[in-house]
């Protein structure tokens, strides 16, 4: 497990930048690759942006103190962080659901044809193609349907129902006053409740980024899949150390006590990595620390591999499979010390059904 880092704050951008793909790189090796090129996607986007150049560099300082306090142990936040690098949370799951609903390009005459006829039906009816022509409405539904029924625990997102996966089911056929739904205001309606079905699902993983959770989950993962242990860093001169341990009494004189030790309080101690030189028993640990182990980091990676679904189609071309994660759970073998308990014991005999007494 790391500890938490006492560093200065990163003075500019390209510091920054720098510290936050170090941070990233004691990430388990399956989550720092999608981790990382969100670091950089995000730096080269913002880079030029130089009227929120303030907004971007304290937004990047937030984010370096979680990816921190998540390295050193706070479980609430290596838990977003994999989230977010899995695509159930965040940019990479805008992504991921860009490429679900995202239609296939024929590949016969027959589909041409019917998408074709498709097509021209729409732009009869509504005169022009707006997003949700463009989106495979059955491909969402098929993966919706199977999130109702596989039901995955503490999931990001809302739950989703049946009567949601049918969306045009639930379009009211009359406005208030009695009178047919305008067309205009009946596709609006239904565009809204695709949205917010698409809010809700979980996109697929690759199949291969599926698989290899799948193996770390159950066990059979080959290879390094643990994180590396962290660098020691730099040793600072003796001057710059008796500076810094030298006690600024000026702050305590001027402000709440409680205000001036607040980053040396237990709860934000992961966050800032300060040390608390007024407890006479010395530095107290931070509050909710646990010790990543490779049982934590199987556990972790099992539940994000439990609601991420792996998406194929199927061998006639018809239609998909959906595969979500999960392992069967199956109770532990007795131990040999304890078998003797179980030899010898009675089957157990099927309750007969009597039949009920009227009454009198």
């Amino acid at each position: 497990m790391s500890q938490p880092l006492r560093m200065p704050k990163p003075e500019t951008a390209l510091h920054l930048y720098r510290h936050i793909l170090r941070e990233a790189s004691y990430l388990p090796p399956i989550a720092r690759r999608p981790v990382d090129k969100q670091i950089k996607d995000k730096f080269r986007r913002n880079r030029e942006d130089e009227d929120k150049i303030t907004k971007h560099l304290r937004q990047a300082n937030h984010d370096l103190r979680a990816l921190r306090a998540a390295n050193a142990g706070d479980m609430g936040r290596m838990r977003r962080v994999l989230l977010r690098a899995f695509g159930r949370i965040g940019r990479r799951r805008r992504e991921l659901i860009s490429q679900l609903v995202h239609r296939d390009i024929p590949t016969n005459t027959e589909e041409l044809a019917k998408y074709a006829a498709q097509m021209a039906d729409i732009a009869e009816r509504y005169k022009t193609l707006d997003w949700m022509d463009e989106w495979d409405l059955e491909k969402l539904r098929t993966l919706a349907r199977s999130q109702v029924h596989a039901d995955p625990n503490n999931a990001p997102k809302a739950a989703i129902t049946d009567n949601q996966t049918a969306p045009e089911k639930n379009l009211p056929k009359e406005n208030s006053w009695g009178r047919p739904l305008p067309r205009k205001l009946a596709r609006t309606k239904l565009k809204n409740m695709w949205k917010a079905l698409a809010d809700k699902v979980m996109p697929p993983l690759p199949v291969a980024e599926w698989k290899k959770l799948e193996a770390i989950a159950d066990g059979t993962m080959s290879g390094p899949w643990l994180p590396p242990p962290r660098r020691p860093l730099a040793q600072t001169a003796p001057e710059d150390a008796q500076k810094s341990q030298s006690w600024n009494w000026q702050s305590y004189a001027i402000r709440p006590v409680a205000v001036v030790d607040r980053q040396a309080n237990r709860r934000n101690k992961l966050l800032s990595g300060a040390v608390d030189d007024n407890t006479p028993t010395g530095d107290p640990p931070a509050i909710d620390r646990h010790k990543f182990t490779p049982r934590t980091w199987r556990r972790l990676l099992s539940n994000i591999w439990q609601l991420s679904p792996a998406m194929t189609k199927k061998p006639n071309g018809k239609g998909w499979d959906v595969t979500w994660g999960g392992l069967e759970k199956q109770p532990p073998p007795a131990r040999a010390s304890n078998m003797e308990f179980f030899r010898d014991f009675p089957a157990v005999e099927e309750p007969t059904s009597q039949r009920k007494r009227g009454r009198r």
